[in-house]
C-alpha cells in the first residue's frame, strides 16, 4: 500500500488551479432537449468535462481552442472554443437507445460506467468474469476457468443482481455454480459494464447489495453498409486461442449485427510450477436483428447460443462434458409519445442452460475414480421474464420512471451414482449399486415487482432521486425428496412480499460532486438457500440442506461519495455502512447428520441455510492524473470489513483491502499500459468456513499496442510479469478439499500474449 500513498502524495502536490473558464450548452438538434453526460475534450490538451443534466459545461481552455463533443448514439462533433457556446448534436444513422442504468449520469455518482478499450483486448479473457478484475471494489471468486464470478464488497452471488444488456438473464443449472452467467456471454461482445455499488435504484429487480449491467455492442454505425472486425488472440500459459468475427448491416429501416466466437483453453501452470486442470472448449454466436417502424420507435430480436465441451473443474471432483446454453430476447421502445410521455420500452426474454456433470463420462480426461464409480449430474435451468417501463416528465424539473418486471425460474436434474467396484478393495460389485438424488426437487420461483423511481432537479446545484419498489415471490419445490419432507414436512408454495427503496440527494457545482445515499434492499431466499439438499456445494466438503422457511434478507445501506475534477487531475471516493437483517448464510447443525457418510466415507454434520444477522463498512477511491496528453496515471483502492453478529465471526468470502496502479502512455497509434495489483493479507477469516488467514501478493501486467494501419490493432501482454505465485482469498480449494490446508487453487504464473483484431 505504500506505492499508492507515495502516488497519491505525488499527484496532489503536482496540480495547478489557474484556469479560463469556457462555458456553453450541449442539445439535440432535432427537439432541441438538453443532452447529459457529453464528453467535452480539448483536441490538443487534457482538458476535459461533461454536461450536468441541463446539458451545461465549463470546461478551463484558451478561446478559440478547438473542442471535441462526443456522445452514444450522436455523431462527434469539434467547434472552436468560446464563452457562451451552443452546441447542437447529431444523431447518428441508427440509434438504438443502450439500458443506461442512471438517469443522470453526471449527479448520481453511486453509480459507474466503465468502458472496455483495446488495451483490455490485449490479453484473452477466459470468461466475462475476468474484464471485473481491475474495476475498484471487485474481486473475482474462482471454481474453475469457467466458473469465476465478480464479488463486490462483501456481496457474491443471488446478493448481486448481474444483468445482460439491461433486462436479459441466465440462472446457472448447476448447484456448484460451474455455470454462471459470466461464463455465457462472449468477452470481446462486452463493451461497458455499468455499476451501481449498492441498493440505490429499483427499477432492474430486486437489489440487495449491487448491480451490474453488461452491456454487449450496439448497431450504431455513422452510416449505412457493412461494417465488423475480426479478431484473432494466443496466450502462451495453456496454449490458449481465441478466434472471433463481428459483422454488422445496417439500412435505413433495419440492421443486422452477427457475432461468433471459439475459444480454446487448455491447463495452466501457476507461479510454483504445478499445472492446474483448467481446459475447455466453448463455441458462441448471436444475432440481433432491428427494425425501425419509424424515426421513434425501436423493435429488436436478440438470438445467443454457447456450446461448451472438455471444461475442467480444479475445485470440484467432477467435470462438465457439456455446458450450453440458449437466449431469446425481444425489446420494444417508442419515444416523445407526447411532452409528457418520454418513452414506453418493454424488454422480454427467454433463457436455458442444458449442464452435464461427471467424474468421466464424455471427458477425454477422466478423473482417477471412474469407472469404478460412475457419477452423473445432468441438470437444466429455464428462465424467462421482461419488464415494462414508463418514463414520465410531468414537468421540466423531473424524470419519473415507473412499471413492472417478472422474473421466472425453474430448474430440474437428477444425480445418478453408480458403484462398479468396492471403494476400498476394487472388487467389482455384481450387481452395481445405484443411488439417485433429487437435485433441484423441480423446484421453481416466480418474482413479480413494480416500481417507481423519481428523479428531481431542486436548483442549480441540488438534485433528488427517490424510488420504492415491491416484489410479490411465489416458490415450490414440486418434487421433494423423502429426508426434506421428513425435516420441513410438505411445505407446498411459500409467499413472500417485500418492500425496498432508496434516497439519495446530490449536490454539484462545476466539477465538485458530493452525495448522500441510502436504501433499503431486499432479497427473497434462492433456490439452492431454499430447496437443496444434501449436496456438496461451498467451500467445504460439508453436505448443504436448504431451508425453506428462510426470511427475506434486508441490506440497510448508507454511502457517502465524493468526487472532484480538475485540468489534469481527478479523484473521487466513497465510504459506505450496511446493516443486514436476516442476512442468509450455512450453518453447521450436527442435529441433522446423516447416518451413512458419503463413499464410504464416516458421517459429517451437514450445513443449513438460516437467517442471521450481520454488518459491512468500508470504502473504495481512487485518482487518476494525465500527466501529458500522453501520460496518464490511475490509482485505487478498496476495503471492506463484514461482520457476522449471531455467529460471532467475520463474514465468509470477503476479499482483502486490495489496490490497483496503472500507468499508460498512449499517442493514439501506440500505447504502452503497465497495471499492478496489490493485495494485503486477509486477516479476517471465518473459522466456521474452515477458512484461513490469506497471504498478500503484488502482481504487474505489461500490455503493448499498436495501429499500424487504419482498423487494424496489433496488441501483446506479458500476464504476471514477476511469475507470482498467489492465490486470491475467494479462490475454491483443489477437488473441494475438506480443509483448506489443503492446496488452493493457484492463479496463472507468467504468460505472454497476442493479439491482432482488424475493423471495417
Amino acid at each position: 500500500m505504500k506505492q499508492i500513498i507515495i502516488v497519491i502524495l505525488f499527484l496532489w502536490t503536482g496540480m495547478t488551479f489557474a484556469q479560463q473558464n469556457i462555458t456553453g450548452k450541449v442539445y439535440d438538434a432535432a427537439d432541441k432537449t438538453p443532452l447529459a453526460g457529453v464528453v467535452i475534450k480539448a483536441e490538443k490538451s487534457e482538458a476535459k468535462t461533461t454536461s450536468d443534466i441541463d446539458g451545461k459545461f465549463t470546461i478551463a481552455v484558451p478561446s478559440g481552442t478547438i473542442l471535441v463533443f462526443s456522445y452514444p448514439n450522436y455523431k462527434t462533433v469539434k467547434l472552436s472554443a468560446k464563452d457562451g457556446m451552443a452546441v447542437a448534436l447529431v444523431k447518428k444513422a441508427i440509434s438504438l437507445d443502450e439500458v443506461v442504468i442512471k438517469a443522470d449520469p453526471m449527479a448520481d455518482i453511486t453509480h459507474s460506467v466503465v468502458v472496455m478499450d483495446d488495451v483490455v483486448k490485449s490479453s484473452q479473457p477466459r470468461n466475462v468474469a475476468d474484464l471485473f478484475k481491475d474495476i475498484p471494489g471487485f474481486s473475482i471468486q474462482k471454481r474453475s476457468a469457467t466458473a469465476m464470478e465478480p464479488s463486490l464488497r462483501s456481496f457474491k452471488y443471488e446478493e448481486m443482481n448481474i444483468k445482460y444488456d439491461g433486462g436479459n438473464k441466465m440462472v446457472n443449472a448447476c448447484p456448484n455454480r460451474m455455470d454462471p452467467i459470466t461464463a455465457h456471454v462472449i468477452p470481446e461482445s462486452v463493451r461497458k459494464i455499468e455499476v451501481v455499488k449498492g441498493p440505490f435504484t429499483v427499477r432492474f429487480g430486486q437489489i440487495f447489495g449491487g448491480m451490474v449491467n453488461m452491456i454487449t455492442h450496439q448497431p450504431t454505425p455513422d452510416n449505412y453498409g457493412w461494417h465488423g472486425n475480426l479478431q484473432s488472440g494466443y496466450e502462451t500459459n495453456g496454449n490458449n486461442l481465441v478466434l472471433r468475427a463481428d459483422m454488422l448491416y445496417a439500412a435505413q429501416k433495419f440492421d443486422l449485427n452477427i457475432d461468433g466466437e471459439h475459444r480454446d483453453f487448455g491447463d495452466y501452470t501457476d507461479g510454483t510450477g504445478v499445472v492446474t486442470p483448467a481446459g475447455f472448449k466453448t463455441d458462441s454466436y448471436s444475432v440481433k436483428l432491428g427494425y425501425n417502424p419509424s424515426k421513434n420507435q425501436r423493435l429488436q430480436v436478440n438470438w445467443h447460443q454457447k456450446f461448451g465441451s472438455e471444461i475442467k473443474h480444479a475445485g470440484l471432483p467432477m467435470d462438465s462434458p457439456k455446458d450450453d446454453s440458449y437466449l431469446l430476447g425481444l425489446d420494444y421502445k417508442i419515444k416523445k409519445l407526447s411532452e409528457k410521455v418520454k418513452y414506453v420500452q418493454f424488454k422480454s426474454y427467454y433463457s436455458f442452460v442444458d449442464h452435464l456433470m461427471t467424474n468421466g463420462y464424455g471427458m477425454k480426461t477422466p478423473r482417477p475414480n471412474y469407472p469404478g464409480l460412475d457419477a452423473r449430474t445432468p441438470v437444466t435451468s429455464n428462465t424467462m421474464g421482461g419488464k415494462l417501463e414508463v418514463a414520465l416528465t410531468p414537468k421540466k424539473e423531473w424524470l419519473i420512471y415507473t412499471g413492472l418486471d417478472a422474473d421466472i425460474i425453474k430448474r430440474d436434474g437428477t444425480k445418478t451414482v453408480i458403484v462398479n467396484n468396492n471403494l476400498n478393495t476394487g472388487v467389482p460389485l455384481n450387481p452395481p449399486m445405484i443411488k439417485k438424488m433429487k437435485v433441484w426437487q423441480n423446484a421453481y420461483i416466480n418474482d413479480f415487482g413494480v416500481f417507481v423511481e423519481a428523479n428531481r432537479k431542486l436548483s442549480d446545484h441540488y438534485y433528488l432521486t427517490a424510488g420504492v419498489r415491491t416484489d410479490y415471490v411465489v416458490s415450490e419445490a414440486k418434487d421433494p425428496a423423502q429426508g426434506f419432507v421428513a425435516i420441513y414436512g410438505n411445505q407446498g408454495q411459500r409467499t413472500d412480499v417485500t418492500f425496498g427503496g432508496n434516497v439519495a440527494v446530490k449536490y454539484k457545482k462545476d466539477d465538485y460532486q458530493l452525495q448522500l445515499a441510502v436504501g433499503r434492499g431486499t432479497r427473497t431466499p434462492s433456490m439452492l438457500e431454499r430447496y437443496i439438499y444434501r449436496f456438496i456445494v461451498g467451500e467445504d466438503s460439508r453436505e448443504y440442506i436448504g431451508n425453506p422457511d428462510l426470511k427475506p434478507e434486508y441490506n440497510n445501506q448508507v454511502e457517502v461519495s465524493v468526487q472532484r475534477k480538475w485540468t489534469k487531475f481527478q479523484a473521487g471516493g466513497s465510504i459506505f455502512y450496511s446493516y443486514f437483517q436476516n442476512y442468509i448464510t450455512p450453518v453447521l447443525t450436527p442435529a441433522l447428520i446423516s447416518p451413512v457418510g458419503s463413499c464410504g466415507a464416516p458421517p459429517k454434520p451437514p450445513k443449513v441455510f438460516k437467517n442471521v444477522d450481520a454488518y459491512q463498512y468500508g470504502f473504495d477511491s481512487y485518482i487518476a492524473y494525465q500527466l501529458t496528453e500522453r501520460w496518464l496515471i490511475k490509482a485505487d483502492m478498496a476495503l471492506t470489513k463484514a461482520y457476522d453478529i449471531t455467529l460471532d465471526e467475520p463474514l465468509a468470502q470477503v476479499a482483502p483491502p486490495n489496490a490497483h496502479l496503472e500507468v499508460k502512455y498512449d499517442t493514439g497509434k501506440y500505447w504502452a499500459d503497465i497495471r499492478g495489483e496489490l493485495v494485503a493479507t486477509q486477516t479476517d477469516y471465518a473459522p466456521s468456513f474452515l477458512e484461513t488467514e490469506t497471504p498478500g501478493h503484488n502482481t504487474f501486467d505489461l500490455r503493448l499496442g499498436w495501429k499500424p494501419y487504419k482498423g487494424l490493432s496489433v496488441g501483446a501482454a506479458v500476464l504476471n510479469l514477476t511469475n507470482e505465485a498467489y492465490y486470491n482469498h475467494l479462490n475454491f480449494a483443489f477437488k473441494n478439499a475438506d480443509d483448506l490446508n489443503g492446496r488452493r487453487i493457484f492463479e496463472p504464473g507468467r504468460s505472454f500474449s497476442v493479439f491482432l483484431k482488424y475493423k471495417f
